[in-house]
């Protein structure tokens, strides 16, 4: 795919910022339902907490720039691990949920799909070349 031959931007602070935003947007609100809901199974608490915690190490890493690939790709995994996890829960339910089978309307899972999402995005437009992340610069060749 040369995508990246026709369509290029140079701004790695705001790829970077982006990304990190959508990270920090779903694990805010992994921890707003941890905060606000009662009577969440053990194993979904536990998946909440590594999940928010993936996200926020990740993005503290592409925040210090050293590690920032390593964060990238971190970021990646958590995001997947949780969309493939959120649309397998819809589609079978949870054991000790039963309630969350089909249920595709509930907000703050709808939230949380949409910023994994979009942080994929942001991440595969940098790996083919569309977009550069921090701390890396673009060399202009025209």
């Amino acid at each position: 795919m040369t995508v990246h031959r026709y369509v290029a931007f140079d701004l790695p602070g705001v790829t970077t910022a982006l990304g990190m935003a959508s990270l920090l947007g779903a694990a805010a609100v992994h921890l707003y339902l941890l905060g606000t809901e009662t009577g969440l199974p053990g194993y979904l608490t536990a998946y909440f907490v590594v999940l928010s915690a993936g996200w926020i190490f990740a993005a503290v890493m592409m925040a210090l720039g050293r590690f920032a690939d390593r964060g990238w790709l971190l970021a990646g995994l958590v995001s997947a691990v949780f969309l493939v996890g959120y649309v397998l829960s819809r589609l079978t339910g949870l054991p000790g949920l039963p309630a969350v089978k089909y249920r595709w309307d509930f907000t703050p899972g709808t939230v949380a799909l949409l910023c994994a999402a979009l942080f994929l995005a942001v991440w595969v437009s940098v790996l083919l070349g569309i977009n550069v992340a921090h701390p890396r610069k673009r060399d202009w060749h025209d």
